[in-house]
Parts: structure tokens; sequence; C-alpha cells
């Protein structure tokens, strides 16, 4: 064979290997392109996988092993059936059983009761013979049907067939996730969404609080919205120079204590421990999170060495929390004790939570460890009454986490080493967009039943009404920058969509809790179907709804099941973008065109305000006209609910995050200009909200 040949051959393997570990060969972009994997990319994340593709004989190797995965397991580590009413089944695999052995199975459903039955082997569907490099060639995979009628949980399988005998869990889920009364009686509602570090009162110190949301779901209750939605509250790295975005935590599991409303404390809190301090901010400026990170955990140390409180609830919590919450606090003070420096660079003894050195450490240290634990009790406590406030919580589950943190420190083998999230290159990011989160293993997520999924879905479920699912595409796939590559060198990885869409409604169910999914960007072919058949809401923006041409779409032609809203946190304010504040000066006249187009949309809709055009960029008035237009614009859409910003409320102009901008943009420390004493007689907010509740009460706009 020549080198032509082998080269050709050598290609083919890899490119089997690639389809056999999930790598997507291709992906649409944005504007419907096609873009093909590079063999850069390809090989990049073939390393992150644990494969060496420039061994022909490696790559061999691991080509028959993944062919013979399947038939490896008698039983899968888990089986996701299809939705409850359709008939589904179970992959098993059999060593040549005698053919008048029969396969029994028993179902121990989650109530206690049990359903069984048996069947002949040679009557099952879909045999199918073990591949030729199989050590025992005389095996069959063939599939188990299961009753269709099994209520939606987590049930226990067993099988048994001549020597053959396995266990796995079985997880049926509903028909789809989880519709509050409202929305299954057709009825169209709204919502507030606020930055919880941007809300500020005279008792909160320098950070939005528990007291402080519970506050504004009262105020969004008599306004008439349904839902106040909130950036994810996940516990970031300890220490004052943590990274302050809450989409890139330490733990996606438990909450972060700088939140926590001191004032509910009472007499917990030393007499001398006040806000604001001698050197504290001007109540203008943003987030100083060093100082309120000095400031609050001084207090807060203080009042657990007091010892004012109950102290049999705390210790029932920590029972309850088990080893997770063992885990985090005890990597809280590990990081503590060897701050600055990341989980990594640590003493080999105390590297792991299984190090030699940890069991000391635990005795050590364990009024550190308590305190840390002491947090989350309290944190709990105080969100769980600002649920109960008033307008329900809209959480939000973010994509990933820090890769210093302690969900990665608690067990790295989830995660693929040296590879990060991110983006491909498209009209938002033409360089593409780096995360630098740590990307999940699919392999380790099924092998461990998916248990780290289904742990972060229930801690952010509890407490909200609504749940948006950040980056939901990451249910179906993630685009994986190797090692030593950019953004623009990445590809496709995927991941069990419907195993995991399975989990994920049963778990809305569990929660009685609506679930919203993040689909911006570059979204696969079919995804936002199979999330409208589970009613996982779609998020709809007005500034991404264009036609090709440039139009911006009507209302009118967005899904029934949405989220409807002007922008993101990633992106201007209205105002901010009606100013060009998001532009270079070059883009102006460009600005100036989209503004033209936006008031010919609401002209079509009989709302575009007299005496404004797209000249007008300094005029209150025409501002809040303009406000009116765009809420009405959207409120009177079918979607089941719009979202308006409170920053778009206040009429503000600043940006809460730019992505790929580092510290100079000062991402998430907004402040709002208003406190919460002040933001209920705001006029602008008033006539906004009521025009919004008018607009979604009243007769809905058609398709153009």
């Amino acid at each position: 064979m020549d080198e032509r040949e082998n080269n050709q051959g050598h290609e083919a393997a890899l490119a089997r290997l690639a389809a056999l570990a999930g790598i997507a060969p291709d992906y649409h972009d944005t504007e419907g392109q096609r873009r093909a994997l590079t063999p850069s990319a390809r090989a990049g994340v073939l390393r992150a996988l644990g494969h060496d593709p420039c061994s022909p004989g490696a790559v061999r190797d691991a080509v028959a092993a993944l062919e013979l995965a399947p038939w490896r397991e008698p039983l899968p580590p888990i089986a996701v059936l299809p939705p409850a009413g359709r008939a589904g089944g179970v992959a098993v695999v059999l060593a040549a059983p005698a053919p008048a052995a029969p396969l029994r199975w028993r179902i121990a459903l989650e109530d206690g009761a049990r359903r069984e039955g048996s069947a002949a082997v040679e009557t099952l569907p879909a045999p199918a013979r073990a591949p030729a490099h199989a050590p025992d060639r005389s095996g069959l995979r063939l599939t188990l049907p299961l009753p269709a009628d099994l209520p939606p949980g987590y049930h226990r399988l067993e099988i048994s067939c001549g020597a053959t005998a396995a266990i796995t869990t079985l997880v049926q889920p509903p028909a789809s996730a989880w519709r509050p009364d409202w929305l299954a009686a057709g009825r169209r509602e709204w919502g507030i969404g606020a930055a919880l570090f941007a809300l500020w009162s005279r008792h909160s110190w320098g950070i939005g609080d528990f007291a402080d949301l519970g506050a504004l779901a009262r105020l969004a209750a008599g306004w008439g919205a349904r839902l106040v939605g909130i950036n994810p509250l996940h516990a970031p790295l300890p220490g004052e120079t943590a990274d302050p975005n809450p989409y890139r935590p330490s733990s996606r599991r438990f909450l972060n204590p700088l939140h926590l409303d001191l004032a509910a404390l009472g007499a917990m809190v030393p007499p001398d421990a006040a806000w604001p301090p001698p050197d504290g901010p001007p109540p203008g400026a943003g987030v100083d999170y060093a100082l309120v990170h000095r400031r609050k955990h001084a207090a807060l140390a203080a009042a657990f060495d007091g010892g004012q409180w109950d102290a049999a609830g705390f210790a029932e919590f920590r029972h309850a929390g088990g080893e997770a919450l063992e885990r985090f606090a005890l990597f809280n003070a590990l990081a503590e004790h060897f701050a600055p420096r990341p989980w990594r660079d640590w003493p080999a003894a105390l590297a792991r939570p299984d190090a030699p050195g940890i069991a000391a450490f635990r005795r050590t240290h364990a009024t550190p460890i308590a305190y840390h634990a002491w947090l989350q009790w309290i944190a709990e406590r105080q969100l769980a009454e600002a649920a109960r406030a008033g307008a329900g919580l809209y959480r939000d589950l973010a994509l990933g986490v820090d890769p210093d943190g302690a969900d990665v420190w608690a067990d790295p083998a989830q995660f693929l080493s040296g590879a990060r999230i991110g983006a491909p290159p498209d009209a938002f990011a033409r360089a593409g967009q780096d995360w630098g989160l740590p990307v999940p293993d699919p392999r380790a997520l099924r092998a461990g039943g998916y248990a780290p999924f289904i742990a972060a879905l229930r801690a952010n479920l509890r407490h909200a009404a609504a749940l948006r699912i950040d980056h939901v595409m990451g249910l179906d796939r993630l685009y994986v920058i190797p090692a030593g590559a950019d953004a623009r060198d990445g590809a496709y990885l995927r991941y069990p969509l419907a195993d995991l869409l399975g989990i994920l409604t049963l778990e809305s169910h569990r929660q009685r809790c609506l679930l919203v999914g993040e689909d911006l960007g570059t979204v696969p072919d079919g995804l936002r179907a199979r999330l409208d058949a589970a009613a996982v809401l779609s998020t709809r923006l007005l500034l991404f709804e264009r036609w090709p041409d440039g139009l911006f779409r009507r209302p009118g032609t967005y899904p029934r099941l949405a989220l409807a809203a002007f922008a993101t946190h990633d992106l201007p304010t209205f105002r901010g973008w009606w100013e060009g504040r998001d532009l270079p000066p070059e883009a102006a006249a460009a600005r100036a065109h989209e503004r033209a187009l936006l008031l010919a949309a609401l002209a079509d809709r009989g709302l575009a305000p007299a005496g404004v055009d797209a000249a007008t960029t300094d005029d209150p008035a025409a501002l809040a006209a303009l406000l009116h237009a765009i809420h009405q614009f959207l409120a009177r859409g079918p979607s089941a609910l719009v979202l308006a910003s409170l920053g778009d409320l206040l009429a503000e102009t600043v940006q809460l995050n730019h992505p790929g901008m580092a510290a100079e943009a000062a991402n998430w420390r907004h402040r709002y200009r208003l406190p919460m004493e002040g933001l209920g007689s705001d006029s602008l907010a008033r006539s906004l909200t009521a025009a919004i509740a008018t607009a979604r009460a009243g007769a809905m706009d058609g398709e153009p």
C-alpha cells in the first residue's frame, strides 16, 4: 500500500472516529452557510477526548473500542424513555442465551409499585449481532419494549436472561414540561427582568440583596407582572477578587452569599457593622465587589461566631445537603487558605476531595467549613422568602462554571482537559466567542447517570416559577475550542438531547416550574421544534427578529410558546441602542437606517410616535413615547411571556455586560439610577408597566 492510500485510510479512520465520538462534521451558521469541520479542530477535540489523532494505530484502536462500547454493558447506566404516552424500550445486550431462555424484567416504581414481565428473545425487535472484532461474536443487542403507561419518575429496572443479569435507573419523562394554569388556559403574561446586583436600597450593603429582590417582586405584582427575572444566583469563587460574572460561577448548585440581607439577621450583626463605611462608594457608583465582600463577610462572620441562630435548624440543613454541601464548603475553606492560588496549584495532598490530607484539613478547619455551609443555609431561607413575596421568580441557570471553581474541583473527571466552550463566528461576534468555560464530558455525564445535571437543575428550580436555560443549545451540542486554538477553529460536540430534555421536563413538573430556553445564536436544525414539542419556551428578541432584508418581524410572527423581549443583558438597552451608544462613530449612519426600519414596523401597527423620526435622538419626550410604543408592540403579540427590562423601564443607557470586553467595560457592576424606595413612584416606570399590562390583557395582533 503506497503513502497516498495510507493517508486516505487514516483520513477515513479519523472521520469514523470523529463520528463515533460525537464531533459534528459541519454546521450551518447564523447566515445559513454550511461550515465544514476543519482537520485542526477535529484533531484538537479528539485530543481533548483522550485520543491520539496522529497515530494510525491509536485511531484504529479507538474506533474499535467505540464500536464495541455498546456491547460491553447489558444495560445502559441510565435509560431515559420517550415522553409519557409513547412506546419506548431499552437496549439490552445478551451473551448468547439458550433459545428457550426468556428475558425477564421487573420495574420497581418510585411509589413502591412493581411491574414485571418476560419476553422470548427471538420475538424482540431489532436484533443485531456483535461486530466481527468483538470478543464474543455470539452476543445479541436488542430492544426490550416497556409499558407505555409508566408514571413519570425515576424507576429501577432489573433484567435477567440466562447468565445475564443487570440493573439500571429508568427515567420516564412526562409528555412535556410543566405548564402553569395561565399558560394552559391561553393567557398571555409579562414580567420584569432585573439584575439583582444592580438593585439597591437604604438598607442594602452596596449590592442588591434578597430583601431588595422581595421588594421588587411585591412591586412587580402590584403592577400586574407575573414574573421577576433575575441573573444567575450561583456561588462565585471566594475572595475579594472573584470574577463578578454570574455566568462564570464557582458552582451552579449553591448561592451567592453577597446577596444576603444583613438587616434580616437583626441582632446577630454587630452594631458597629454598618453601611456605608467611611471609605464607601458614593451612591451613584457601581458595585465595588471587593469592598462589599470585605464588609459583608466581616459582619457575617461575626454573626456566625455569635451563635445566636437556630443550631438545630442549621444541623438539619447541613445533614440534608449531604456530601455535596460539605465539599462545597470545604472547597471554599481551602480556597481561602491557599488564596490566591487556584486549586491546581494546591499541594497534592489537598488538590482533590479524596486526597490524603483532606481528612486532617476537615478537622483543623472545621469552623471555616461550617461557616460556608451556614452562609448557604441563610441564603436558602432568604431566597425562599423573596420567592413568596409577590411576583414569581424567573431564575437563570448558567451554561457552565469557572475551571478554577468548586464544581470542577469536586469532580474534574466530568470535564474535558484543556478545551473550552464558546461560540463560532457570527454577525454578533465576527471572531467567535471564547467563554473560557470547561467542557462537560458527555461520556462521563452518561456514565454517572446525569447526576451533576440533575443536581444543578434541582438547585435552580427551587424557589422559581420559571427557569431560563442559558444557551439551551447545549442540550444538543456545544462549540468546543481545543487547547491552543481560538474561537474561529472550534467544532461542535454532540450531547444526548433526548435524555437531557426528558430529565429537564421531568424535573420541571416536580418543582412546578415553567421552562424558557435561551435559543439565540447558532441554533441546530430542528432544535426549536423539539423544544416547542416539549413546551420549553423559545426566546425571541426584537433586535434579532429580522427578515433577510433587515426589516423587523412583527411580533405576530413570534411563536406562542416564547418569551419576547427587546434585548438581553449582553445587548444595549433600548435607549442605548436608539442613541447608538453601543457603536463606534463610523456606524452612526447604519444605526440611523435601523431606527428608520424600526419606526416603519411600529407604524405598521399604528404605534409610531407622532413627530419622531430616525434623526430624533436627544428628546426625553420622544424617548418616553418610543419606549411605550416598543413595549406595546411586543405586548400585543401572541408570545406567552413578554419581559421588560428594568433598565428600559428607567430609560437607562448602561449595558450590563459587553461580551468579549475586559474590566474596563465595568461589566456586571452597574447600579440602577433609582433605589428600591423610589421605583414605585417613578412616573415612566409606572406608565410603561400600565401600558404593558393593558396590552397583554387586550386584543392580540395577528401576523402581517
